[in-house]
């Protein structure tokens, strides 16, 4: 079957820059920022004067307004590595190759967190005949504002031509789905014109849409164009948010002003490695898709798609004191910053690649339950909402009924001590967990207390809500006692941990599974945290065990994957992922892939890859451009 994404990553930088196509074809609809509000970029090639789409829903006549039509050079194939996407498009004349490539080379931060993507076309004739042939591309600026009647400005550098808010009120916002309106957009090549539209504001309507008279507003366009001699060229899209990140009360510099006195020397050198940079993201992709090919054909599929998606929605970054931060941004489920419980499940992906990037993750959470704000004594859900990380909002709470209601004690505080302990798994070493070894010892003895049967109260998939004696959040409780005993050479906490895992094996068992909640019979649930087990060497449970459980979901697996639990249809990415390590049974691990497999190629619903869908009929339930996705990398780490 040919490989349809249910969303394609285009320029994918961060939470706030962030391009993708949500259609089969490039051209069948404009891009689209992560949330599917429209950032538009389009692109095409000028053929004896007509204009050919191969990108976008504008097209420009030969005055430069935009009208719209029909003719495109049609899409032959579409290729998603890790970081690159690639098209090509093919008429009776012409052969065009667009390739999207942002360098999110996890190993080297300085690379990373460049806030530069890169766009690359190549046009080769398949005629000897004469033809004059030029190739556009422009990008709006409502790429830079988060509402159309906010006004735009332009400006120059040396290598570029950019736009921005004419009021820059920079951290001025934060919340879920919203676009930055602060910092400035850049296209990058000699050839960058403004061509200026009927308005600076993005309140002119220009085209009728439909009968109900709705209104497509567009803003002035940044345009390139190409000679037809010159058949290859590179243009560069970037922005500066200036200060992306409030971090309780300073407001943080992009990274790259480390390395470089301001933005233009950032982008001109960012022009001047392309190619070298180029060929590392190739070698990088490789050994990536490698790996993940000897799994099976879908799971390459899927992690390539997963790749930028996980990466891009986080920001790294720099505290006062130089520590990195690699925050993270709950995209399409409250806009939370810094999640414990959203960085759990991705880190597989920098466990393999970047261990140091999770230490980013925890940073934030471990300055924020040392502060006089956090007056409990288990771990923070998250320390803000995006991009201002000043405290968990309901923390703040104090005395409201529902203050506790909130939080999510026994599920933050194994995320964390699991968290710590993979870390150390992976480097060979506890030098981080060394740092904050009083704290990680009060939520491991809050778990001794608490963890074993978890009164009535939210885990990680709140969006089922409330739920006492929760066996699988049982099984996080166990594992992060263990961890702890593990880092710090504590053996009784591993005895606890081994005790409560004994006794789980009875209380969880309900004849050919294991229960949802220990007090209810006719329940069954993926026990996604058992994985542990084997990942970090504790063996406290038989294999027969990890069996037992394979085998049951096998009996409820529908056509798009098997359900989180018996309450409903709805199923997790992630935690699907995660039951293919129990064992190493083949079988079982290629039929959940291509079980996801089938519903990022055939659902219907076009969005950034979610880890919260229908299992009998693929369709998105919520979350999507959620970091989580990084857990699909699970299999890796075995």
């Amino acid at each position: 079957m040919k490989f349809r994404p249910v969303a394609t990553p285009l320029v994918t930088v961060d939470p706030y820059f962030s391009i993708w196509s949500f259609s089969d074809n490039l051209y069948d609809d404009v891009t689209r920022f992560w949330t599917g509000r429209r950032n538009s970029m389009s692109a095409g090639v000028f053929i004896d004067g007509r204009f050919h789409s191969i990108m976008g829903k504008r097209r420009p006549n030969s005055d430069r307004y935009f009208v719209m039509d029909d003719e495109v050079i049609p899409q032959v194939s579409l290729e998603v590595k890790p970081l690159s996407t690639t098209y090509v498009f093919e008429n009776d004349l012409l052969r065009v190759k667009l390739y999207f490539m942002t360098p999110l080379l996890v190993r080297r931060p300085e690379i990373m967190s460049r806030p530069v993507s890169y766009i690359e076309y190549e046009i080769e004739k398949k005629t000897e005949e004469e033809h004059e042939i030029s190739f556009y591309f422009d990008i709006m600026a409502e790429c830079a504002v988060d509402h159309w009647t906010q006004e735009v400005e332009f400006g120059r550098t040396k290598y570029s031509l950019y736009a921005g808010n004419k009021e820059q009120n920079v951290l001025g916002k934060s919340g879920d789905d919203i676009c930055i309106d602060w910092g400035y957009l850049h296209l990058v090549h000699d050839n960058a014109k403004l061509i200026h539209g009927l308005s600076k504001h993005a309140n002119k309507f220009v085209a009728e849409l439909d009968e109900n008279k709705t209104y497509s507003a567009y803003m002035e366009y940044i345009t390139l164009c190409a000679e037809s001699e010159k058949m290859q060229d590179l243009f560069c899209v970037a922005f500066d948010e200036i200060n992306p990140i409030q971090y309780f009360g300073d407001n943080l510099k992009e990274y790259y002003t480390k390395y470089f006195d301001s933005f233009e020397d950032l982008l001109g050198t960012a022009k001047a490695e392309y190619e070298e940079l180029k060929k590392e993201c190739i070698a990088f992709e490789e050994e990536v898709m490698t790996e993940t090919k000897k799994v099976s054909p879908e799971y390459e599929k899927l992690t390539s798609l997963a790749f930028r998606q996980s990466v891009a929605a986080h920001k790294y970054i720099e505290d006062t004191e130089g520590n990195p931060l690699f925050i993270s941004k709950e995209c399409y489920s409250n806009g939370c910053a810094g999640t414990l419980d959203v960085t759990y499940p991705s880190i597989p992906l920098y466990l393999k690649y970047n261990p140091e990037l999770v230490k980013g993750m925890l940073r934030p959470i471990m300055k924020y339950q040392a502060t006089e704000d956090w007056k409990f004594d288990f771990a923070p859900h998250d320390v803000g909402c995006y991009p201002l990380l000043n405290g968990q909002v309901y923390a703040r709470e104090i005395g409201k009924d529902n203050e506790l209601d909130k939080q999510m004690p026994v599920e933050e505080c194994g995320n964390a001590l699991i968290c710590f302990g993979a870390i150390a798994k992976y480097e060979g070493n506890n030098s981080f967990a060394i740092e904050y070894k009083d704290t990680l010892k009060k939520w491991a003895d809050y778990l001794v207390e608490n963890g074993y049967d978890p009164g009535n109260q939210l885990c990680t998939d709140d969006f089922a809500g409330h739920l006492a004696h929760n066996c699988n959040l049982s099984l996080k409780a166990i594992y992060g006692i263990a961890c702890y005993g593990q880092l710090f050479g504590e053996e009784k906490y591993i005895d606890i941990a081994r005790e409560y895992a004994n006794r789980w094996a009875k209380d969880a068992l309900a004849d050919d599974h294991t229960k949802l909640a220990f007090d209810n019979e006719n329940t069954w649930s993926l026990k996604y945290n058992i994985v542990w087990d084997k990942l970090l060497d504790f063996n406290f449970f038989d294999e027969e065990v990890f069996e037992r459980e394979q085998k049951y979901y096998l009996t409820k697996l529908n056509r798009y994957g098997v359900p989180l639990d018996n309450g409903n249809f709805w199923t997790k990415t992630d935690w699907q992922a995660w039951t293919t390590v129990m064992t190493d049974d083949k079988e079982y691990c290629d039929k959940i892939y291509k079980a996801m497999y089938n519903m990022v190629n055939e659902t219907k619903d076009r969005a950034p890859f979610t880890d919260w869908y229908r299992s009998h009929n693929g369709r998105y339930v919520g979350f999507q451009n959620r970091s989580v996705i990084g857990s699909l990398f699970i299999n890796l780490l075995k």
